[in-house]
């Protein structure tokens, strides 16, 4: 077994993420399977008495969070998806991001000692960082992750979006959500459309709602990912009253057909399938 760990921002690009793998690349989700059955280091075996992602739980210090902290410490181990044919698990995690660069590579070092201080399930493993390019843009999004990663990986001058990179280490691939015709944007610029596309009555008037009721001082004003967020979560609202935009991009919210016809969707699929394994890569070239 192989293993990819997969940084996404927050909850709704870690759903994205499943149903576009489950939807484009046939992959199964793993998430109602007991966390010590996964596959070692990241579950329990005979040498790992309890693995590494309930571990992390046990880590995390929320005696330290006051009752009303709406945010969990990050990074946090959200979801499993599973590509049985090439028998790679894909474990999904929750960076909190593009600030918490710290907190991630800690976890990644800790992966990278596990592997290599034991024999387990899982004998390779790779890393995939995902991010919005936001209004910063494509370039600049690829620039800083090149400067701030670099610090552990090594030189990644290389690297580009949807792209893989050999390191040293684990193979390293970064993704980058963004509006193509601007070069800038995130992920709701593609969730949005499909949103729209799925319940065009109701995304219109959403739309709308918001458009004519919005006022100074109201966090979606002058800010187009936000409002795009707002608009997709109150067209979901009658299947889901009072659930958040990832409910609404779930399994029982969008449907799987228009994960199968989003460009993005097959696009971050493809790229995830496309590590370069190096049991079964022989490939000299450092980048595909």
């Amino acid at each position: 077994m192989k293993a990819v760990l997969v940084f996404c921002e927050g909850d709704h690009d870690v759903v994205f993420v499943k149903r576009s793998l489950g939807a484009c690349a046939d992959c199964k989700w793993m998430d109602d399977r007991p966390m010590r059955e996964l596959p070692s280091p990241f579950g329990a075996s005979r040498t790992v008495p309890k693995g590494l992602i309930a571990q992390r739980f046990d880590e995390l210090a929320v005696e330290d969070l006051a009752l009303q902290a709406d945010d969990r410490p990050t990074p946090q181990f959200s979801s499993v998806v599973v590509d049985a044919a090439n028998e790679v698990m894909f474990a999904l995690i929750r960076a909190g991001g593009k600030g918490k660069a710290q907190p991630v590579l800690r976890l990644v070092q800790h992966v990278d000692a596990l592997m290599v201080a034991a024999e387990h399930e899982v004998t390779e493993h790779a890393v995939a960082f995902l991010f919005d390019a936001d209004d910063e843009g494509l370039n600049a999004t690829v620039s800083a992750f090149r400067s701030t990663y670099a610090s552990y990986y090594g030189d990644l001058d290389n690297v580009a979006h949807a792209q893989w990179l050999r390191t040293e280490g684990a193979p390293v691939g970064l993704y980058v959500f963004h509006d193509e015709g601007k070069e800038t944007g995130t992920l709701e610029h593609h969730t949005a459309p499909m949103v729209a596309e799925e319940w065009p009555d109701r995304y219109g008037a959403a739309s709308r709602f918001i458009d004519e009721n919005s006022k100074p001082g109201h966090a979606v004003l002058g800010n187009e990912a936000r409002t795009l967020k707002a608009v997709i979560t109150a067209a979901g609202q009658f299947d889901h009253p009072g659930r958040a935009l990832g409910a609404v991009l779930a399994r029982n919210g969008l449907s799987v057909e228009r994960y199968k016809e989003s460009s993005a969707a097959n696009d971050l699929a493809s790229f995830l399938l496309a590590t370069p394994w190096r049991s079964t890569d022989s490939a000299s070239d450092d980048q595909r």
